[in-house]
């Protein structure tokens, strides 16, 4: 999963957009009375939680570069990936507490039901929570930002200048054949 923490940006969208229209489906489906609506929060509800589960395996060598290389707090990072994990769990627990019914009749099945659908806005909520925590690492800590294909050192990193680059390694402005005036001597 190496290969997909480059991607973790774009793979988190899929759970977030499934697990939220889901939960709103679930209630939209319950409140109007409507079967379709309800299977179709559950087929979006199986997607997101196996989107959550490749977003966590994404996040773990995503991490590596804002820690070791921007200065970003692991804290806020470990906060971030903790709701993550925390996201994922409720999600399978709602997928599974969703299959259980068909094998209970009654009460049983209604009451394991109502346990689905609390775990399923669970998932949307912590979805949320862990949606807004990533974008604090990348719009407060500048996480993973680059500019000019240069990474930015966290404006907040002991020592450092607000936007110095953190690989000057890379090739810069001016390196890469741009008009940039050198100072004289």
């Amino acid at each position: 999963m190496d290969a997909l923490g480059p991607f973790h940006p774009q793979i988190v969208h899929t759970p977030i957009a499934l697990l939220v229209f889901s939960a709103f489906f679930a209630i939209v489906g319950r409140l109007f009375d409507r079967e379709w609506i309800r299977r179709t929060s559950v087929l979006l509800l199986v997607f997101g939680w196996l989107g959550s589960w490749v977003a966590v395996k994404s996040g773990g060598p995503a991490h590596r570069v804002p820690e070791h290389k921007q200065g970003v707090p692991e804290e806020a990072i470990d906060a971030h990936a903790e709701v993550g994990r925390y996201t994922m769990w409720a999600a399978g627990a709602a997928v599974a507490a969703y299959a259980l019914p068909t094998r209970l009749t009654g009460g049983a099945a209604s009451a394991v039901t109502a346990l689905a659908l609390l775990l399923q806005i669970a998932a949307a909520v912590l979805v949320g929570v862990t949606g807004l925590r990533g974008g604090r690492l990348t719009y407060e800590y500048g996480a993973n930002v680059r500019i000019g294909g240069v990474l930015v050192k966290n404006p907040g990193a002991r020592g450092e200048e607000r936007g110095v680059p953190a690989d000057t390694s890379s090739a810069g402005a001016g390196e890469q054949g741009e008009n940039v005036e050198k100072p004289r001597p």
